[in-house]
C-alpha cells in the first residue's frame, strides 16, 4: 500500500512539473504574422519590388478568414482601416512598407485583440 500511495505521489508531482513547463519554439518557427506577410506580398506586391504601396496593400483579396478577422478586431475595439493600418506600419514615411514591417504589425495587432 505504501508502495503504491508512494507510486500515485511521484506521478502526480511530475504530471505538476508538467504542467508548469512552457514551450518554447524553435528558432526556425516562423511567427503568424510572418507567415501572412510572406503570403500577402506574394500575393499583392504587383511590382515586384518588396514593398507594398498603399494601393497594393489596399487590394488584398477579402476572404472570409479576413471579414472575420476584422469582426473580430472590430469587437475587440482594436480595428484599424487599411489606411490607418499603412500609416501604423509606414514608419519611415516613405510611403511603402516592408513584409517585415507588416508581420511586425500583424503579430502586435493580434497580441492586442487576444487580451
Amino acid at each position: 500500500m505504501v508502495k503504491l500511495f508512494s507510486l500515485v505521489l511521484s506521478v502526480g508531482m511530475l504530471l505538476a512539473m508538467a504542467v508548469e513547463a512552457k514551450y518554447v519554439a524553435p528558432a526556425d518557427v516562423k511567427s503568424r504574422g510572418t507567415k501572412v506577410s510572406a503570403y500577402m506580398f506574394k500575393n499583392q506586391d504587383a511590382d515586384g519590388d518588396g514593398k507594398l504601396t498603399l494601393e497594393e496593400f489596399k487590394n488584398q483579396r477579402m476572404t472570409k478568414d479576413v471579414e472575420q478577422r476584422n469582426r473580430y478586431l472590430r469587437k475587440k475595439g482594436v480595428y484599424k482601416t487599411p489606411e490607418e493600418q499603412f500609416k501604423a506600419m509606414d514608419e519611415d514615411k516613405d510611403g511603402k512598407i516592408s513584409p517585415e514591417d507588416l508581420a511586425k504589425f500583424l503579430d502586435a495587432q493580434r497580441a492586442a485583440a487576444d487580451k
